[in-house]
């Protein structure tokens, strides 16, 4: 494009070049270079639920959603109906009310308000409530974006795969692999959605996108064009999550999936993922400052010669357990120590040198080894001489940095995603596919919520409800408070939707909504795994893995092979002997050794029990071991041996995954709302409150219980302050003064809500509020949100 324009520089005729320049600036805003997709007309969506009047918008429930009509008039239970044609011409008919459904494009001003639908409350009434949203996600990110802009931390999203398995609908059509234009439609679906919900992230935000081959690439793209510019590329998972292979017609077995991780700004950046029991394993030691291993003081691999860190050459005197660092001075121009103090009678020098004599560093400087002699131990061996040890330790709230490559065994689909939906529905099977729970936590805490305690996380694409679960996870582990908020549509599957339409059955019907995934898995789910149990009173069966390490003592595996002495044994039967013993490869033995013992592997053979003795001493060093064997047919020796190296190397301390019983539940909160629709003059005069309520409830952090509404409603209330939210709203602005005094009882209020159409009088009352309130102008703020945001979308 640069390269057209510099042509375009060079015309001579001025209105030729200016002609011909702003035909390629409006190609610029028209196309994008790099992705280039068919933008699909705008998605339509059914309200059920929305009566039929004049002039509403219409399509028939057994045509096709994208044929809108308008209704001009209504007899009784007919309407009739005008919509233009192919051919540009006006089309007239009639249809009976019932037959038709109210439909919204995506373009039109909307005006949501929710409808409480239940709720389950299992925990503090003063924590924040996990909120449920049936809707159609893209309406729902309209109404998050008025309560939540600029406040989630992190977005966690599982939208359609788009395989061509008719798994996902655009203007309520099924899409298909034979839908030439099913790639575009999926871009125009996710661009949209994708637009608002960068809307509601801090400026530390993190969106987390799973998603496969089929779109991962075009997804890519799309993440990278200009209305996402400013958005931060923090890293893809590759994540293992089908370990048996998906079948493919001609190709390769499929195993995996992606986690697109996508920071808001620069302020954005990854969490890390704890450290696994078998990382965590090799730390059989611990003190009062936690676990730890004991390791050669030696430093190893790179940059561990005494040419690489001179200064780590030095000696080390040792009495008998006693260790001292002696005084020295530092020569720069030899790059060595000098005028080292000699040592006592007593004390035995010990240099860094490696085991062919080579010249090494020590892992810590001179200072700092005087100022923590606690943290080493010397040991005389017969072998090695006098070695240095020093406690190397692992910090399991650091963790490790999340790599490219997740290949866990519990972020298996079907192990952790299908079996604990069974186990949460008593062995059936309601959702096709669910996320693997442990897959989904780790994504969360790749996107750092686990070091934010009050974070807030939404889910658009709940399917069945995993996000939430992993949330009440993470909270239950570590006392957090943070809050979900998920959004899912009620649809059914293509099956069963054509099973209920065989019966009669129309959306909208009470049967079948009751069999759509909101209703059927996202809310039952979530509500059993809270409660531990299911409507039935039936308790969960079942354990999470909780992500967090414990410590338990555990005898080391000691065992007699007794069929031979190992001694008698040639190199290929030893061979043969290792490749039943775990953790032990074949290409370690060598002929000629009288026991087996590596400082990397937690297995030790003793083939030659007549030197049992110096592999004890061997042993004493060797805290990492967890599985012994000894080879020999002598059963009063190898009893013997078993107690002395139980002596030698006591108990092993193991780090476990702490497991929390289904049954428990969750101290949690959940509140289920189905999205409805208002009608704006109807807000403006101000008969909408109830539905608007749960939304300011919302904006005020969602803290205790949602108010409920009152019997005679709320129109002859001059003001609402909530005994149980710290929120206040004031509904006559005649009586300020006397709300303002009621305040002052209320020091725990966040949010004030100032019912006025008068600006003048708005910013009058706000100056009169303390100033650590947010303070809103309803119904205005309301009103003028939902038509801006609609017009830049």
């Amino acid at each position: 494009m640069a390269r057209i324009e510099e042509k375009i520089a060079e015309i001579a005729d001025p209105a030729l070049r200016q002609a011909i320049d702003e035909e390629v600036k409006a190609l610029k805003k028209k196309k994008q270079f790099g992705l280039v997709f068919e933008t699909h007309s705008p998605e339509v969506v059914p309200m059920p639920r929305v009566p039929v009047k004049r002039d509403a918008m219409v399509a028939k429930k057994a045509g096709k959603l994208t044929e809108v009509w308008r209704v001009v008039r209504l007899h009784g239970d007919t309407a009739e109906l005008v919509r233009k044609g192919v051919d540009g011409k006006t089309v007239h008919e009639t249809a009976l009310v019932d037959d038709l459904l109210v439909v919204r494009r995506m373009a039109e001003p909307i005006f949501p308000a929710l409808q409480p639908v239940d709720s389950v409350h299992h925990g503090p009434s003063d924590a924040p409530h996990h909120i449920l949203i049936e809707a159609d996600n893209y309406h729902a990110l309209q109404l998050l974006t008025y309560a939540y802009a600029g406040k989630v931390d992190c977005i966690y999203i599982d939208p359609p795969y788009n395989t061509g398995a008719r798994d996902w609908k655009y203007n309520n059509d099924y899409v298909d692999s034979a839908d030439q234009w099913r790639h575009s439609k999926w871009l125009t679906f996710m661009e949209k959605r994708l637009t608002l919900c960068m809307r509601l992230l801090k400026s530390t935000g993190i969106l987390v996108i799973t998603i496969d081959d089929y779109e991962f690439h075009h997804l890519r793209c799309l993440l990278k064009s200009p209305q996402f510019g400013d958005m931060v590329d923090l890293g893809v998972a590759c994540i293992r999550n089908n370990p048996g292979g998906r079948a493919t017609q001609n190709g390769m077995a499929v195993n995996h999936e992606y986690a697109i991780f996508i920071g808001r700004t620069n302020d954005a950046s990854i969490g890390r993922l704890p450290r696994t029991t078998e990382q965590l394993s090799r730390y059989g030691c611990n003190d009062e400052d936690g676990l730890f291993e004991w390791v050669n003081f030696r430093k190893h691999g790179a940059d561990s010669r005494r040419a690489d860190r001179p200064k780590q050459f030095y000696p080390i005197y040792v009495a008998g357990s006693s260790i001292r660092v002696p005084k020295m001075d530092w020569n720069e121009k030899t790059k060595s120590w000098e005028k080292i103090d000699a040592p006592k009678k007593s004390e035995v020098p010990v240099w860094p040198i490696g085991q062919r004599g080579e010249e090494k560093a020590w892992s810590w400087g001179c200072e700092r080894v005087s100022s923590d002699l606690l943290q080493l131990e010397a040991r005389a061996t017969k072998k090695k001489g006098i070695q240095i040890y020093v406690k190397s330790r692992v910090s399991q709230d650091e963790g490790r940095l999340p790599g490219t490559w997740w290949d866990s065994t519990s972020y298996s689909s079907n192990e952790s995603g299908t079996k604990v939906l069974q186990k949460i529905f008593d062995a059936s099977n309601p959702f096709d596919f669910p996320k693997s729970l442990y897959a989904v936590k780790d994504c969360l805490r790749a996107a750092s919520i686990e070091r934010n305690k009050t974070a807030l996380i939404v889910d658009f694409f709940a399917g069945s409800g995993t996000t939430l679960n992993a949330v009440n996870l993470f909270n239950a582990t570590d006392g957090g408070q943070r809050q979900c908020i998920l959004v899912t549509n009620n649809e059914l599957s293509e099956a069963r939707a054509q099973d209920l339409s065989a019966q009669g059955l129309r959306p909208g019907d009470p049967a079948w909504d009751a069999a759509g995934i909101c209703n059927s898995v996202t809310w039952p789910r979530n509500k059993f795994t809270i409660l531990g149990k299911r409507d039935d009173g039936t308790v969960l069966d079942g354990e999470y893995q909780t992500g967090r390490a414990v410590s338990k003592e555990k005898a080391r595996n000691i065992r007699q092979l007794g069929f031979a002495e190992g001694r008698t044994l040639t190199l290929s039967q030893r061979k043969q002997l290792a490749a039943l013993m775990p953790s032990l490869p074949q290409s370690k033995l060598v002929a000629g050794v009288p026991w087996f013992l590596d400082e990397d592997l937690p297995v030790s053979v003793l083939w030659d029990v007549q030197q049992a003795e110096s592999w004890l001493e061997e042993l004493s060093e060797a805290d990492h071991l967890t599985d012994i064997y000894v080879v020999t047919t002598e059963n009063k020796l190898f009893t013997a041996l078993a107690k002395a190296i139980k002596e030698t190397l006591g108990s092993l301390t193991v780090e476990e995954d702490e497991k929390r019983p289904m049954a428990d539940g969750f101290p949690a909160n959940l509140d289920y709302f189905k999205l409805e629709f208002l009608e704006p003059s109807a807000v403006a005069l101000g008969r909408q409150f109830e539905g608007i309520l749960p939304i300011l409830w919302m904006m005020a952090g969602s803290s205790g219980p949602c108010p409920q509404t009152p019997e005679n409603g709320y129109a002859h209330l001059h003001w609402l302050i909530p005994e149980a939210n710290p929120f206040a709203v004031l509904m006559r602005e005649i009586r300020f003064r006397e709300f303002q005094a009621k305040l002052t009882a209320r020091p725990d209020l966040t949010h004030i809500f100032l019912v006025t159409n008068s600006d003048k009088a708005f910013h009058d009352m706000r100056a009169d509020l303390p100033d650590h309130l947010t303070v809103t102008q309803l119904y205005k703020s309301y009103l003028d949100n939902f038509k801006i945001n609609t017009q830049q979308v």
